[in-house]
């Protein structure tokens, strides 16, 4: 299969040049037809001419009863001594007179259609009866000339085109391996090991379009790459703590435990507390991975009574107060479990960075076609080019700070993945004089 579809592929300069040879030859070809098609009519125009002409004179001359042969003789021969002409009168008596070898050539002629061949000759047939005397005059005119004229004009074209053919192949192929060297290079390029960007050529501008993009798409690839190993990168640490405490207590325990039974209630609280974090850091993930898979369900149900009866059920939870403000009741059309997680993720969130004294406020304001559910903190906030990292997976601000503090680094990634899901926008703002805000802005329907 793969030998077959190697001596079948064809390369752009390939392509190029057979079609520009199918299209040359097919435009010589209708060339070649009208031009000499063009002469042989000309010419045969002109011949006929002169033989309406002979007509004429012959026909004058029957009519007067005397026909002198010899008057047509030299006008009637080229060059060589052969007869150009033939004649023929037919009387209404029946009786014939014919010109010099008239009778021969009709002997040995042959007849297709206005034309007659008597050996290399072509011969144009043509006759005129006279109204008045009723005498019919046929003519047999030698038309070699005409052929000969076409057939010149078919050498010289031939030739030429030959000339122009290999010129301006010579031109397409320059021509169509200026197109396709570009492209080669990229295949080159991109069959190497590590590819670090592509080159882009100024022409033809497709492929300077082409490289161009494939350096975006390489960009993107080597960021979402990096992305991905930073995020195993983080993974193991935050799995690697827990395991390595856990094992840490088991090792303490095993040697211990029978000299210091004491020691035993401790490392087992710890050991569950440790692998409580790594079941939670687990389930993060694998909602990470899953969230996208998932088939979103949008329902109608009033966002106030959704917010107020979240808020209730988690307060017990917060040292923090957190209160509800909207405006007026709004009803929105959304998919209810994905906005569950992200309020939630938002909330704890706030309630992770705050102050135990502090407030928090969730807020539902509407702008025209947009409904903006943020939640506002009074922590100490958020640096502006930290706003757009925060919602990385495993991003902390302050490592030692956050050390401190429970989590995974999960709840903002999963949050804006939740949000991507119901095609709405999940950004951070300041909350003056002190705090954050995190804004989701979804339009009402």
């Amino acid at each position: 299969m793969k030998k077959s579809l190697k001596s079948t592929s064809q390369t752009s300069a390939q392509i190029i040049t057979k079609t520009f040879v199918r299209l040359f030859f097919m435009f010589v070809l209708l060339m070649g037809i009208i031009v000499s098609g063009v002469v042989a009519l000309t010419s045969l125009q002109i011949r006929e001419s002169e033989g309406a002409s002979l007509l004429a004179s012959v026909q004058e001359a029957a009519e007067n009863g005397n026909i002198n042969w010899k008057e047509f003789r030299l006008e009637n021969h080229d060059e060589k001594g052969h007869a150009e002409t033939f004649y023929r009168v037919t009387r209404p008596s029946g009786v014939q007179d014919k010109s010099h070898g008239t009778a021969a050539f009709l002997k040995e002629r042959r007849q297709w259609g206005n034309f007659s061949f008597s050996g290399d000759d072509i011969f144009w047939y043509t006759s005129s009866v006279a109204s008045k005397s009723g005498i019919k005059v046929e003519l047999w005119l030698n038309i070699n000339l005409v052929i000969k004229a076409m057939m010149r004009a078919v050498l010289l074209i031939g030739l030429v085109v030959i000339l122009l053919f290999f010129i301006a192949r010579l031109m397409i192929r320059k021509a169509s391996d200026a197109i396709s060297k570009p492209l080669v290079d990229l295949t080159q390029v991109a069959n190497q090991a590590e590819i670090k960007e592509f080159p882009v050529v100024e022409t033809p501008k497709e492929v300077a379009q082409l490289s161009q993009s494939f350096n975006h798409l390489l960009q993107r690839l080597n960021r979402k790459i990096k992305k991905e190993q930073q995020f195993v990168s983080d993974a193991s640490h935050e799995l690697r703590t827990p395991v390595a405490a856990i094992r840490g207590h088991v090792t303490l325990l095993k040697r211990r435990w029978h000299d210091h039974p004491e020691i035993v209630d401790d490392s087992l609280a710890y050991i569950d507390e440790e692998s409580m974090r790594m079941k939670h850091l687990i389930e993060e993930l694998l909602d990470l991975s899953r969230e996208s898979q998932l088939p979103s369900q949008k329902t109608s149900f009033k966002l106030t009574e959704f917010t107020d009866r979240l808020v209730s059920e988690i307060q017990p939870a917060f040292a923090q107060k957190i209160t509800v403000e909207a405006s007026s009741e709004v009803m929105v059309n959304t998919d209810q479990t994905a906005l569950h997680h992200i309020l939630l993720s938002l909330l704890e969130n706030a309630g992770k960075y705050s102050p135990k004294e502090s407030a928090i406020k969730v807020l539902i304001t509407t702008h025209q076609q947009e409904i903006d559910l943020s939640v506002a903190d009074e922590g100490s906030g958020i640096a502006d080019s930290e706003k757009e990292n925060i919602f990385e997976r495993f991003y902390r601000i302050d490592k030692s700070r956050s050390s401190r503090i429970p989590g995974t680094g999960l709840g903002l990634a999963i949050a804006r993945q939740y949000a991507t899901r119901i095609s709405a926008e999940l950004f951070v703002s300041d909350n003056l004089p002190k705090g954050s805000i995190f804004h989701l802005v979804f339009k009402r329907d």
